[in-house]
Parts: structure tokens; sequence; C-alpha cells
């Protein structure tokens, strides 16, 4: 470097303040903003960097401010720096809060076809989804909304109808549906088995029962969801917590604790 004043070079000293090991003038050619003061190494690719006039010389050597080690000091300098007294309780706050409000604000559901009705039960009491398989009738029990026992996967369980249970018309006899209904597919194939349970006093209670089709699993907004009009008919109305809209049609999300509760007791009264 020339000093202006002088017109003569500038020599800089073999050693940095506070650096044990003597350096060569040589190494200081290839680092000269090292020996810049703080205010200076802050400033410098502002003023003479790729963000200022352009006139520093190490650019010819780092092409570019980020590759000079100078700006790899300053961010090193940047990140390594204490937090203000606070901060850091003040963020796990807010990141706790933004957690919580998300879950409330997202159910996830199982939808599903019974007839002309499309239902929705929450995740949280689904164990299973299976193929249509056999039911076996129990003598002098099976009838109303116990239908029989049902294999799955090595243990018979209790198999019902939900359509008795909500007063849903069988496909037959119920009109056809809507145009507007284009996620609805009529095919034997497509029957399945869902398999609920909850805890029970005596341990788990779990429930098998058939329906027409599985649409997926989807995760509903809190917002988006709808109070059950009057309109709606009184079995599937008591058993239903709300409403909403999806591809078309309106979903019914059964709630579970009464919905298991109905099941339990019509069985119990067979």
């Amino acid at each position: 470097m020339i000093d202006a004043s002088s017109g003569h070079p500038t020599r800089h000293p073999t050693s940095l303040p506070g650096d044990p090991s003597p350096r060569s003038p040589e190494a200081l050619e290839v680092l000269p903003s090292t020996v810049a003061g703080p205010a200076d190494r802050e400033e410098c690719w502002r003023r003479i960097g790729v963000t200022g006039d352009r006139s520093c010389r190490e650019l010819e050597t780092y092409i570019h401010c980020r590759n000079c080690p100078v700006m790899a000091e300053a961010a090193r300098a940047f990140f390594d720096r204490l937090a203000p007294i606070g901060y850091l309780e003040s963020w796990s706050g807010i990141l706790e809060e933004r957690g919580a409000r998300r879950d409330l604000e997202v159910v996830s559901v199982l939808v599903f076809r019974l007839a002309d009705e499309w239902l929705a039960l929450p995740t949280t009491v689904l164990v299973e989804v299976t193929k249509e398989r056999r039911c076996h009738r129990v003598p002098h029990r099976t009838g109303g909304v116990l239908e029989g026992l049902v294999n799955i996967r090595g243990q018979l369980q209790l198999c019902v109808s939900v359509q008795r249970l909500l007063g849903i018309e069988g496909s037959a006899s119920a009109p056809k549906a809507p145009a507007a209904d284009s996620i609805r597919v009529d095919d034997p194939e497509l029957r399945r088995l869902l398999v609920v349970e909850r805890p029970g006093r005596h341990g788990p209670d779990r429930w098998v029962f058939p329906v027409d089709q599985v649409a997926g699993v989807i995760r509903v907004g809190q917002a988006t969801l709808r109070a059950v009009p009057a309109t709606v008919s009184q079995s599937g109305a008591r058993f239903c917590q709300a409403l909403f809209d999806w591809q078309g049609v309106m979903v019914g999300i059964l709630d579970e604790t009464r919905f298991l509760d109905g099941l339990n007791d019509q069985v119990r009264s067979t």
C-alpha cells in the first residue's frame, strides 16, 4: 500500500497485537486488511468492496467480498456474539405458542362413504383399513347393529353396521349421487372394513364396520368446519360434531365418543 501523504510504501508490522506467532511481510501482503481497525473492517465491503466503488485491491485475488477473510471474520464475530438478555426466552415462548396453535387449528380425519353419505372419523381412533371379508353370524345375537364376527389378523372382532346406527338407507333404495360427486366410485371391489379402537375399562374396545368407499386421510382446518344444521336427520346429527366441504361434497365428522358409545349401547342391548 502507498501512503498518500508521503508517497512511500507503508511498512506493516510482522505480527498483530495479540497474535503470538509473527507473520512475514508476504503473509501480510496476502491478508493486508487483517490489520485494519474494527470500524474499517465493518465498512470496507460496503465502501470499497462489491457493494461500494470496487476500489479494493483484494478483489483481484478474492473476486468477491464473501471470499475475503475480512468478511469471514466479521461474519464469525456476528454469529458468535452474545444474545441480548431475554432474547432466547422470548423466542422460545413464541415458537411454543405457534406450535400449540397449529395443533388446535388442524384435525386429521379419514373420509369414507356409506351409501350416499360422506363421513369422517378422527384418525386418533383409527387402527386399520383392510379389505372386506366374510362375517360370521352369531346365533341369537346377530341382527340390528351387530352383524357378527370377523377375523382380523387372527383375532375375532365384533363387526357392526354403522348404516343402521346412523339410519342411512342402502345404496339400492337411495337416489343416485349428483354429478358434482366426482370422487364417488360404485365398485364392490372398493368396499373396505374400518377397524377403530378406544381405551376401555377392561382393555381396549375394538369395532369393525364395512364402508362402501375410502377416500383417504386429509387434514381439515378448524376455520372451515360448519355446525350441523337442524335439517340433518336426527339419527345422523346425533353423532356428527361438524361438517365441511371437500371436493364438491359435504362431509360429516363423527364425534368419536358419541359414535363409539352408540355402538356399545346398541350391541349390549341386542
